[in-house]
């Protein structure tokens, strides 16, 4: 019961040659219980099987793209629901898997949507904090390493929680009978090993259970932060202090030494130190980029004049030309000064001295673009494979580092980036974001 030809295509190449087809646009052109299975579009239920009017025993299929949008009525009326954009091969399963199981077995045991969830699914009974299995899905049998009879009717608790967590577990799974969601990071017991879980709670609507429960794996993503943290401290604190004493050495060095080449190799060693010194303030912005993402209005004309402001009191032999409209808000992340500023620096350390370098902001539709221009050499293919967000290679590895934060930035702050190079005598490099509604916020 489908208006989507396409979709009526699919169903008739997932069927089995045995099978037989009959399509229909509405549902009162043919009665439900004359058939095997029903798949129905949403809104072509037919209101008496909604209403409880009519027995249905007829397992039905309802597309929707959206289940959390399913009334409670059509859930207690329909055996499952499936997508409109399921594969051929995800829709065959789904149908054989639906006339094959009983509808009464797939509702006392809370099969009706579970399966359609990709994560680790389980439902759940509540009596006295203690959570009684009713069903869980392929990938909870997977991941933590179960068949489903030996499940099913036991005590959550003792399959995968630790002991230590069990009284913690206990009272949130009293609030998420008493109507909260419940969403926490915890440590649960698989097939693998103990690992870390976004678990999320949430009262269960559509089928005979109290609780649906989600785990989303979140170890390796929690190792990651863990290990970006400790670098970050390395290389901002560690780092910096040893490259500080190196420093200040090599100057009492330079001023006591009168060889001219020992002076050559105190200058070298003075300017790998600051290179250091400069990779670890580097490494801390690219931490801070990740952390607390703001995204606010953001007038790029005054972040064209900060960046302005600032290489001229950092270079005073390098002149940067702006042009601007009088103002230009667009929607993007209050590190966007520290992007531009970087797309201005790496453009003064690759063109000579002297060269011209500007800043243009311009906005077209609901696009703002700010660009960095420079009648330099071009930059480099590697750094531009980096603006454009292609993978590290190990051979550009920390030599493009303020570049991948410009990246990163603009990605958070729903911008693209653009480079545009003319071998040997300009690059441009554009940051377009969406124009902000001002008079909206």
């Amino acid at each position: 019961m489908t208006d989507t030809e396409g979709y009526r295509t699919t169903v008739l190449s997932a069927l089995s040659d045995a099978a037989t087809l009959t399509t229909v646009d509405t549902a009162h052109d043919v009665t439900i219980a004359e058939f095997d299975l029903a798949i129905v579009e949403q809104g072509k239920l037919p209101d008496r099987v909604v209403e409880g009017e009519t027995t249905c025993k007829t397992p039905i299929l309802y597309i929707t793209s959206d289940e959390s949008s399913v009334p409670s009525s059509v859930w207690r009326a329909i055996t499952d629901v499936v997508s409109p954009c399921a594969t051929t091969a995800s829709l065959g399963a789904r149908i054989h898997n639906t006339i094959s199981t009983p509808r009464d077995h797939r509702q006392q045991h809370g099969l009706v949507g579970i399966d359609c969830v990709p994560e680790p699914t389980v439902s759940v009974d509540v009596t006295d904090g203690k959570r009684i299995v009713r069903h869980t899905n392929t990938a909870f049998e997977t991941e933590f390493g179960f068949e489903p009879e030996d499940v099913t009717d036991r005590r959550l608790e003792e399959l995968i929680v630790p002991d230590v967590s069990r009284e913690y577990t206990a009272d949130l799974t009293n609030r998420a009978v008493a109507g909260e969601t419940i969403e926490r990071v915890l440590r649960r017991d698989t097939r693998y090993g103990r690992r870390d879980y976004l678990v999320r709670m949430v009262e269960s609507h559509h089928c005979e259970a109290d609780l649906w429960i989600t785990y989303t794996d979140v170890t390796n993503k929690r190792c990651r932060e863990q290990q970006v943290k400790v670098l970050n401290r390395v290389l901002r604190h560690n780092l910096r202090n040893d490259m500080n004493i190196i420093l200040g050495n090599v100057e009492r060095l330079l001023s006591e030494v009168d060889d001219q080449r020992a002076a050559e190799v105190g200058e070298e060693i003075r300017r790998a130190a600051e290179s250091l010194v400069g990779l670890g303030d580097t490494a801390s912005t690219l931490r801070e980029t990740w952390d607390n993402v703001d995204p606010t209005a953001i007038d790029l004309v005054q972040v064209a004049e900060r960046v302005r402001r600032d290489v001229r009191r950092e270079t005073p032999s390098t002149e940067i030309r702006v042009t601007t409209p009088e103002r230009c808000w667009v929607n993007g992340d209050s590190r966007l000064v520290a992007a531009v500023s970087e797309l201005v620096e790496n453009a003064i350390d690759h063109t000579p001295p002297g060269t011209d370098i500007e800043l243009e902001v311009e906005s077209e539709g609901d696009w703002a673009r700010i660009s960095v221009l420079d009648d330099g050499p071009g930059l480099p293919e590697s750094e531009r494979a980096v603006l454009n967000g292609n993978a590290e290679t190990p051979l550009d590895h920390g030599s493009g580092l303020g570049l991948w934060i410009v990246n990163w930035i603009v990605s958070v702050s729903g911008g693209q980036l653009a480079v545009d190079v003319d071998e040997g005598a300009s690059t441009a490099v554009t940051i377009s974001l969406p124009i902000a509604d001002v008079e909206a916020k």
